[in-house]
């Protein structure tokens, strides 16, 4: 009986990973407007009643994208900053990972659908922000905030995504991509002026006096 629900269970995963990968590709080629939970339906296959058994709407099916797109990005923004303290070695790695991520097809894509769509659908608009870039700026704003106080921490992670987050749009905008030497530069100068103003070794405890 266990080895029957675990097999139930396991292709109840399948199932749902399959709906998410075509919902993805049709809200990317579509956009959220155009998208129909029929249409989804239609192309998985099965009866409607197997879609509404996984997603009880369209809003739903569109989190689920969101959740695998960001749960990709980030595994890889973690890496490199979880459980990290702060160095400038390290933001400089975590910003070059992140600049990368932003650079995916996927991201792109998701970025130009909330872009387009989030004025008519502020929903999907305030989805993205709550799954995405909050949970970006504070694992950002953490790897500061184990070297400053809280709040130059929060100024600093809000600069720096900001400044990388600019640095994409003017990458897609430009006739001509920069190549990777040219990012790295980039990155590099942009740490530098963020970090200029932060000690190079952690302030005493409260209780210890400056040395």
């Amino acid at each position: 009986m266990t080895n029957l629900m675990g097999k139930r269970e396991l292709n109840k995963a399948r199932k749902r990973a399959e709906i998410v990968d075509i919902a993805t590709r049709s809200f990317f080629e579509r956009g959220y407007a155009a998208t129909s939970m029929s249409a989804i339906a239609e192309e998985l296959g099965g009866s409607k009643a197997t879609l509404w058994a996984h997603f009880g709407s369209k809003e739903e099916l569109f989190a689920a994208v969101i959740d695998k797109e960001v749960e990709s990005f980030s595994q890889d923004i973690d890496e490199v900053l979880t459980s990290q303290t702060y160095s400038v070695p390290a933001l400089r790695r975590a910003c070059l990972r992140f600049l990368e991520c932003l650079m995916r097809e996927n991201s792109i894509s998701l970025f130009n659908l909330i872009l387009g769509e989030g004025g008519r659908f502020p929903e999907i608009r305030e989805m993205f922000y709550s799954r995405g870039p909050a949970k970006i700026r504070k694992c950002v704003n953490d790897f500061f905030a184990t070297r400053v106080p809280a709040d130059q921490a929060e100024k600093l992670a809000r600069v720096t995504l900001a400044a990388i987050s600019g640095y994409r749009s003017d990458i897609l905008l430009r006739p001509n991509k920069p190549t990777s030497t040219e990012c790295e530069a980039y990155i590099a100068s942009m740490v530098d002026m963020i970090t200029c103003s932060i000690p190079d070794a952690p302030p005493p405890p409260d209780d210890q006096p400056a040395p």
